[in-house]
């Protein structure tokens, strides 16, 4: 069952959205990716809350959270997850984030390094903002994130030969959803604006980046991430790995933890 809290900032009130289950361990704060919900990071929340404490959260104009008139910056976002843990008393948990929700992850890991333990990303877009603008900028800029271009390019580019068509539907008829064109506007901004290459390279929290079966990531970019970074790969899935490739990420997730953990 969802939960509610309300966090007001300069006089404005948004509600958020989140579920809190298991107990014990690090604990762990799930992020889904944009025009999605805490719905696609189930499959994550449902095996690491045997071990650990999980709260998967709906972003700000996402699912059940409120979607007031705001800047749905990287600050204001990443400051509502910062909040949500707080409230909650998440003492740094492992941040993990798929696709947008990875991005808003490594800008907090940059920005406020001591609110969090590790990062994993699941197929997030590291990359040059120049990168972005080339494939993704006709699609998010301008608010056509409703409209038919991005439907067509979520069908083409989200997802592989492999993924199961009914998942697939499903997942395809939360992204097409109608959203409004302020928020569309706001996140298509918050994407092509952040250079999570350089972030990448700048971030020194213990961090795992879990690609699909055709990334977001070239190997160039991977070939500059630091120590602190390990990469790995699934077989048989797009973009959404951690629905149509569970298995793989899940058991990936689990041991980093455990490196995690280990370490001082």
């Amino acid at each position: 069952m969802l939960q509610l809290k309300t966090r007001t900032v300069d006089g404005a009130a948004v509600t958020l959205a989140y579920k809190d289950e298991g107990f014990g361990g690090r604990p762990i704060l799930l992020v889904h990716g944009m025009r999605c919900d805490h719905r696609h990071m189930e499959p994550l929340a449902a095996h690491l809350r045997l071990r650990n404490r999980v709260v998967s959260v709906d972003l700000r104009g996402h699912g059940m959270s409120d979607k007031p008139m705001t800047t749905y910056s990287n600050e204001e976002l990443t400051e509502d997850l910062v909040w949500l843990c707080s409230e909650l008393r998440l003492d740094r948990p492992i941040i993990i984030g798929h696709s947008f929700g990875g991005s808003l992850a490594l800008s907090l890991a940059v920005r406020r390094p001591e609110t969090m333990r590790a990062i994993v990303l699941l197929d997030s877009g590291v990359r040059t903002t120049a990168e972005k603008e080339a494939e993704m900028g006709a699609v998010i800029a301008g608010g056509t994130t409703g409209g038919e271009a991005s439907a067509q390019f979520f069908a083409d580019r989200l997802f592989g030969r492999d993924d199961d068509p009914a998942l697939k539907a499903d997942v395809l008829s939360v992204m097409t959803m109608p959203t409004p064109l302020y928020i569309s506007e706001a996140l298509g901004r918050a994407v092509l604006g952040f250079d999570s290459g350089a972030a990448a390279v700048e971030c020194t929290v213990p961090a795992l980046f879990i690609l699909a079966d055709r990334p977001f990531s070239t190997p160039q970019m991977i070939a500059t991430l630091g120590p602190n970074w390990r990469v790995g790969q699934v077989v048989g899935a797009g973009h959404f790995v951690q629905v149509f490739a569970a298995d793989q990420v899940n058991a990936m997730v689990e041991q980093f933890i455990r490196l995690v953990t280990l370490e001082r």
